[in-house]
């Protein structure tokens, strides 16, 4: 086989082997990111449901005041009761305390159903809680350990950049610019096999002559209709 294509096959394979590493490099702070984006989901959880358990706490301590507030009516008026002298003010401040002591009733009312929901916010709290510690251990188990991995990922890519770099340097330029065009634009594949007599890249049917030229493989051949270079099939045992 032609040299230049021999040098071309190496340089796609190692572009192969980037192209795929380079989907790793990408998708391991897509899951580091993922990780401290639950973490962060989980602590907005957290202190939303402290804020509504803080409100609701709140809000019972306020009914507890308007009862107490009630209560010291009722006794305030039941004491005036002993001193009323007309049959109308009696009824009037009778009145009154059926009034306070309707809204008490009204107000408890109230009172349990906060009581009800601060259970349920106290539940909720503490299960936003364990799902936070879960997010913690989760982004410590693992943040470490990834970054390492994207180190490492990116040095392997640089490693098999220089491979390939080491084979370009035997190429005139205008291959290795041609080359480089085609892994730009076509996918990151240049060059690709004459599959059952159709381009690999593309599936375009090559010519039977051009079949011919390929299997010798004695110089670079393009596809007529995506441009990629074209090569013959690997024979396997």
């Amino acid at each position: 086989m032609n040299q230049q294509l021999e040098l071309l096959i190496k340089m796609q394979k190692c572009d192969d082997i980037i192209g795929e590493k380079e989907k790793l490099k990408k998708k391991l702070p897509e899951e580091l990111n993922s990780l401290k984006e639950n973490l962060k989901k989980a602590v907005q959880e957290v202190e939303e449901s402290k804020k509504l358990l803080e409100e609701n706490l709140k809000a019972q301590n306020l009914k507890e005041m308007d009862i107490r507030e009630n209560k010291d009516k009722i006794a305030k008026y039941k004491n005036q009761l002993l001193t009323i002298k007309t049959n109308k003010e009696y009824k009037a401040l009778n009145s009154e305390i059926s009034h306070l002591e309707a809204e008490n009733s009204q107000i408890d009312d109230e009172l349990i159903e906060l009581m009800e929901e601060e259970s349920q916010l106290r539940k909720q709290l503490k299960e936003r809680e364990e799902v936070k510690k879960t997010a913690e251990d989760n982004l410590k188990a693992n943040e470490d350990k990834l970054n390492k991995k994207i180190e490492s990922v990116t040095a392997e890519i640089e490693k098999v950049r220089e491979e390939r770099n080491s084979y370009a340097k035997n190429l005139p330029r205008s291959i290795i610019k041609r080359y480089a065009a085609l892994i730009k634009h076509k996918n990151r594949k240049a060059v690709v096999f004459n599959e059952n007599n159709a381009c690999s890249g593309c599936g375009f049917q090559i010519r039977p002559q051009l079949v011919i030229e390929i299997n010798e493989g004695n110089r670079i051949i393009s596809c007529e209709n995506c441009g990629r270079i074209l090569v013959a099939k690997p024979k396997t045992d």
